[in-house]
């Protein structure tokens, strides 16, 4: 019994061996994976470093390394530097402004006295242009006038725009005078077509689009009153009715009066 199972497993063997045997070595001899290296948290090339793990605290709060950190060669130079820095940043806020600083909205204007008179031309149309009046118009005036030395003309946007303009200039005609200037009075203050300022050596006209173009002063004070239109223009028939025989009226006398005894006046 025994010889013939021995037999058995011989010829078993003979004829699956081979194959068993290939198998067996398969198995075990098969590559396995590639074990997955740990890293190290504090190198910064691990890739366990850089991707946080699910629910680790690195996902809650932000997380300081040391190869983030500012370099700091001297800790007290590094100290005195950032406590200077503070000490200028507070002298700055509360350093105070000087009492005689002015508001922006007189920057670029002269606020001294002219030379001529409280304002030179060149300020007074350096004020002008800041406060966007338009189509300024400057004409020099004889001296055989005796009036004043230049007319300045001016066109208003709107009646506020004229109004805030005569004032702007009347204020700083006031900053800019001596004590013995006479402060000028704005004409025509509630006028929508017409305002003036004497300003001493210049007159100043401010009108509105329109006024300007029917009062035509431009041609009046540039070309003279010969060559003006309004001024050659015909004149009403009622007025140079009465023009023309107004030298009749010179002969014209008052009448005399005479009392008589009963104390009543006649005309003699």
């Amino acid at each position: 019994m025994a010889l013939v199972l021995h037999q058995t497993l011989r010829r078993l063997v003979r004829s699956t061996g081979r194959h068993a045997i290939r198998l067996f070595h398969d198995e075990f001899n098969t590559p396995s994976p590639p074990a997955v290296k740990k890293g190290n948290p504090n190198d910064p090339s691990s890739a366990e470093s850089r991707v946080p793990a699910a629910g680790s605290i690195a996902n809650k709060y932000q997380v300081f390394r040391d190869v983030d950190a500012t370099v700091i060669l001297d800790v007290e130079e590094e100290r005195q530097l950032q406590l200077q820095q503070d000490l200028e940043e507070e002298k700055i806020e509360e350093e105070p402004q000087p009492s005689n600083a002015l508001p922006s909205v007189f920057s670029g204007i002269n606020l001294q006295r002219g030379k001529t008179g409280v304002y030179d031309i060149d300020d007074l149309v350096t004020v002008l242009r800041l406060n966007n009046a338009e189509n300024i118009f400057v004409c020099s005036v004889s001296q055989e006038i005796k009036y004043v030395d230049y007319i300045c003309i001016v066109t208003g946007m709107s009646f506020r725009h004229m109004r805030g303009v005569a004032e702007f200039v009347r204020k700083i005609f006031k900053m800019k005078r001596n004590p013995t200037d006479i402060i000028p009075k704005i004409e025509g203050e509630n006028s929508r077509d017409w305002m003036a300022l004497d300003l001493g050596n210049i007159a100043l006209h401010i009108f509105s689009e329109q006024a300007r173009e029917q009062y035509d002063l431009e041609s009046l004070w540039a070309i003279g009153a010969k060559y003006d239109r309004e001024c050659n223009k015909p004149a009403e028939p009622l007025v140079e009715l009465f023009e023309r025989h107004s030298v009749y009226l010179n002969d014209l006398k008052p009448l005399k009066k005479e009392k008589t005894m009963d104390g009543n006046e006649t005309a003699a």
